[in-house]
């Protein structure tokens, strides 16, 4: 590659690929400017480094061994270091370039909606919607024929509800995070024209001011280290997550919906429609404790407490900042408002100075707003008041004019938007930031994300071993684990049942039993002290029988959160069973039936108005049973589902566990909505969004707004009985793609499961070891927390962060090609069959081109280093070709099927980003094998072991992907 600016990090020429203009100057700036920062900071001798090791990796016939022969001074692990943080630096700026222009494109897109309006000449026309937007929806539906009261309806089934989770697959720091946020603004101001007025500057030159501005974040940026010096904590997860709602999350809501009350209110002028939340947000971090012991109760309790102070305090800050805003005098307000009666209510409850109630007695908009603002600030203190939990307390805040709940919140909000409107300051009321104000409180209330309980469903099972001993309900002889499933049934059926509790509060139990039980006794507290949305379900992972589901329901009624009352029953929460395994996905639909036969069961979903959440695992069933099987599995899966709810009247709501990598069901959130089988969407969805994709998606705002306006748009689409292409897949190709997923299931369990020497190869030919030392998660890579022995033990990020290190990606598409030769050679006419599933059935164009991504990305070049490392070279090789093998397969097979000359032919913006990236990242790789291969067996060098980790975090921004 040549180097049109020598002064460069490294010698990349972006214009070879095809990019827009504005991201090949963006990627140039960058790179230059990491160059003179380098040199700046005496680092200068890393870009000669950089250069040589670039041009040896590219060299036929490179090796590890040749790096420190012909790069002695990477021989030093403190040089190698230096080296890798800045391959790490460059690669994170490249990330935040895309970033910055994706931003861009949308905008640039979006352009005419605000320079055209269509109906100005004809009233009957629409105006222009950008794609997949909410506008573009709402415009198709009117199309197709939907009436203002069919919307309506339609807006009401509408329940769209990301989840955060503390899932270990972001390897910035928050620091890190917050500097490449920066660096993309600095590049958005240097683009925008010079002439533009800026109002928040004395500099004109925008272009002089950005590029300073730039050099002086890099510079920090470099200085920054990029790992932590310890392991991250979990109170540390919860607030990196919660600085997401922050930054993005709760503005870009409240503006989705003014998104779609401008469309609405342009498709049908005249119509007046009540828009509910239909975006909620939840979070598993400080909730999610399945193999994690580092989620006490005491960090559950701190967590929905911190939960509740953020969002009173954002509230504080929006209510300061309007009523500076709503100075309206007196006179604007007609004598007999009902807001004037509600001033002199606040002025008997809350405590306001004498000088400002003087000062402010002709502007009652500001005077409300400023007793709204105690109240919350009254809150704020009650909040402070429960940071040790006091599990029989109950009483009211200290301060009597605290608000003890959004409703009182949102009232006096509504109040105040309401009595706009009837003094004529309706435009005032329903845009800006009262608006936005009334939508956050609407959908945050004072709970801000409610807080999921997750537990593996053994850990139930052992505690409830030890209470029923305790209760002397059985004998040491015969413990309740080890009881058959008829009789477990028959145990908890009747207990569930019984008034009295098992055990006193105070009861002599182990910790691990003690802390199944405490957590509860939390979200008691929380609900009932903080907001009853504060938890709203408990999950249980690894869900196999229907006792798993009775046992927590068991504890929630020993922490008063079940109960029966007079003949009924009563309960607080969702029980939502996960299931993950190939086998568990399979018979779901029987253990459904079985479930909801239960008495019990029944009570608990006439208690919880016949509303039944299920949760689906990607990621384990992907590792257990490979791609296509996963996929295909969890699709069949959700139509089998969808029938058991029809058959017992129940409302569904399927909550999609996806990680971020196509190999744990990553890929589009819209895409996987609009193919959902028939009957599996009715409105309600819950979807996880973990580690780097909730960096990448809510770091910048605009990003965010595309994200969710995609989500809904889909949505409301799939929701259409005007939806389009069959709504039912035939059956000849149902038949196909299970026929194809049984046989590569098969070849991909011989590769991972079946070969004894797999693990071997594995655990020396990724950096699967060096993983489990990375400091970004509070939990360990096990579900044991013991010494990885076995793929089984293996938790499904670290074993997909591993394949991704490595360029082997296989979790996102081996066994695939063996599947589509297969099936295509048994008859003749079977491959054109392929191309019509491809071209007609959304499920199934999603899953190949999911595949094509995934093959791209991977490189079997360099996977050959990672072989070679293993002990015995031989058995390296065997698996490098079967792997290599596989891999050519699928990509000649997938070309086949899509009619491609090349792999993601049909997606060039994505490929040429993906074709810029990969001779960059051959370095670090070539680099990070060399590192492992010098570190002899027992060796704690901490500078090569940082080395190693640095190379770890630089492949993941090179490949802008973990797990």
């Amino acid at each position: 590659m040549t180097d049109p600016i020598p002064s460069s990090f490294l010698p990349l020429s972006p214009d070879r690929y095809h990019l827009t203009v504005p991201l090949t100057e963006d990627i140039r700036l960058l790179n230059r400017m990491l160059g003179e920062v380098l040199r700046e900071q005496g680092e200068g001798d890393l870009i000669e480094l950089a250069r040589r090791l670039t041009d040896l990796s590219h060299e036929e016939g490179a090796v590890p061994a040749l790096v420190t022969e012909r790069l002695p001074e990477l021989a030093d692990p403190t040089v190698a270091r230096r080296l890798l943080r800045a391959f790490t630096v460059f690669f994170q700026l490249i990330n935040t370039a895309e970033q910055k222009e994706i931003v861009r494109v949308n905008r640039e897109r979006s352009t005419p909606l605000f320079e055209r309006n269509h109906r100005e000449t004809d009233p009957n026309t629409l105006p222009s919607a950008r794609s997949e937007s909410i506008p573009e929806a709402v415009y198709r539906l009117k199309a197709d024929g939907l009436s203002a009261e069919d919307m309506q309806n339609l807006l009401d089934r509408l329940d769209i509800c990301p989840t955060l989770t503390a899932h270990p697959t972001e390897a910035r720091r928050r620091s890190v995070l917050d500097k490449l946020h920066r660096i993309a603004q600095a590049l958005a101001d240097r683009a925008m024209p010079s002439d533009l007025p800026r109002l928040d500057t004395p500099l004109a030159d925008n272009v002089r001011d950005a590029e300073t501005e730039l050099r002086r974040i890099l510079t920090a940026l470099w200085q920054t280290d990029e790992l932590r010096a310890s392991p991250i904590t979990v109170p540390e997860e919860a607030r990196n997550a919660l600085y997401f709602f922050e930054q993005t999350i709760l503005d870009v809501v409240s503006w989705l919906h003014h998104d779609l009350r401008t469309a609405l209110a342009n498709a049908y002028p005249g119509h007046s429609f009540v828009l509910p939340s239909f975006v909620q947000y939840r979070s598993w971090v400080g909730g999610d404790r399945d193999g994690n012991p580092n989620v006490t109760p005491e960090v559950t309790w701190r967590t929905l407490l911190e939960h509740r102070r953020i969002i009173l305090e954002f509230y504080q800050k929006r209510v300061d900042k309007l009523r500076r805003e709503l100075t309206l005098g007196l006179r604007n307000v007609a004598a007999d408002d009902e807001l004037l009666a509600s001033l002199a209510k606040d002025t008997a409850e809350v405590p306001l100075s004498p000088n400002r109630l003087t000062r402010h007695r002709a502007e009652p908009y500001v005077l409300k707003l400023l007793f709204i603002y105690e109240r919350l600030q009254a809150a704020v203190r009650h909040v402070r008041t429960l940071s040790d939990l006091d599990r029989d307390h109950d009483g009211p805040p200290k301060d009597r004019h605290a608000y003890r709940d959004a409703d009182a919140f949102l009232a006096d909000l509504t109040l105040v938007r309401d009595s706009l409107r009837r003094n004529r300051a309706g435009v005032i009321a329903d845009h800006g930031p009262l608006a936005a104000l009334v939508v956050q409180a609407q959908t945050f209330g004072f709970h801000l994300a409610a807080l999921d309980i997750r537990q593996h469903s053994d850990e139930h099972g052992r505690a409830l071993t030890e209470i029923f001993e305790k209760a002397g309900l059985l004998s040491p002889e015969t413990p309740y684990a080890d009881l058959p499933e008829e009789e477990k049934l028959a145990l908890l059926s009747r207990e569930l049942r019984n008034p009295r509790p098992l055990i006193g509060r105070d009861a002599d139990l182990s910790e691990a039993t003690r802390n199944v039980v405490n957590v509860l006794d939390v979200v008691r507290s929380a609900r009932r002290l903080l907001s009853s949305r504060s938890v709203l379900c408990y999950i249980i992972s690894m869900t196999h029988e229907v006792s798993d589901v009775l046992e927590p329901l068991l504890l929630a009624k020993e922490a008063g959160l079940f109960r029966w009352q007079g003949g009924r029953c009563h309960s607080e929460l969702d029980i939502v069973p996960l299931f993950e395994t190939i086998d568990d996905l399979h018979r779901c639909d029987t253990l459904l039936r079985r479930m909801f036969s239960s008495p019990e069961y029944q009570a608990q979903l006439e208690a919880r108005q016949r509303f039944q959440e299920i949760m689906l695992g990607y990621s384990d069933s992907s590792k257990d049973g490979g791609f296509l099987a996963a996929n295909w599995a969890l699709q069949d899966t959700q139509a089998r589902i969808a029938e058991v709810m029809r058959e017992f009247g129940l409302s569904l709501r399927l909550f999609h566990g996806r990680g971020g990598t196509v190999g744990r069901g990553g890929g589009r959130a819209n895409r996987a909505i609009l193919s959902q089988p028939t009957g599996a969407f009715g409105g309600r969805i819950r979807f996880t969004e973990q580690g780097e994709v909730i960096s990448f998606r809510y770091g910048l705002p605009p990003i965010a707004h595309r994200h969710l306006e995609q989500i809904v748009n889909a949505g409301l689409l799939a929701l259409s009985p005007h939806r389009e292409g069959p709504s039912v897949a035939p059956d000849a190709w149902r038949n196909a793609i299970t026929e194809m997923a049984a046989h590569s299931r098969i070849v991909y369990r011989q590769l991972v499961h079946e070969d004894p020497e797999f693990w071997e190869f594995y655990a020396e030919a990724t950096p699967i070891k060096h993983i489990s030392r990375l400091p970004i998660a509070s939990r360990p890579v096990s579900r044991s927390g013991k010494r990885l022995t076995s793929v089984d033990d293996l938790r499904a990020i670290p074993w997909v962060f591993a394949w991704v290190q490595s360029r082997y990606m296989i979790p996102g598409w081996y066994g695939f090609g063996s599947a589509l030769e297969w099936f295509a050679g048994r008859q003749p006419d079977h491959l054109e069959v392929l191309r019509t599933m491809y071209r007609e059935w959304l499920f199934f164009r999603t899953v190949m081109d999911n595949a094509q991504m995934e093959l791209v990305r991977a490189h079997m070049p360099t996977a050959r280093w990672y072989a070679a490392r293993t002990v015995d070279r031989e058995l390296g090789e065997r698996f490098h070709r079967r792997i290599a093998d596989e891999h050519r397969r699928t990509a000649e097979w997938t070309m086949q099927v899509t009619q491609q000359e090349r792999l993601l032919a049909h997606a060039t913006v994505v490929r040429n980003t993906v074709d810029l990236r990969n001779p960059a990242v051959d370095p670090i790789s070539l680099l990070q094998v060399a590192l492992m291969d010098a570190q002899t067996d027992g060796e704690d060098d901490p500078i090569r072991n940082e080395a190693i980790l640095l190379s770890i975090t630089a492949v993941a921004a090179a490949m802008q992907s973990t797990g």
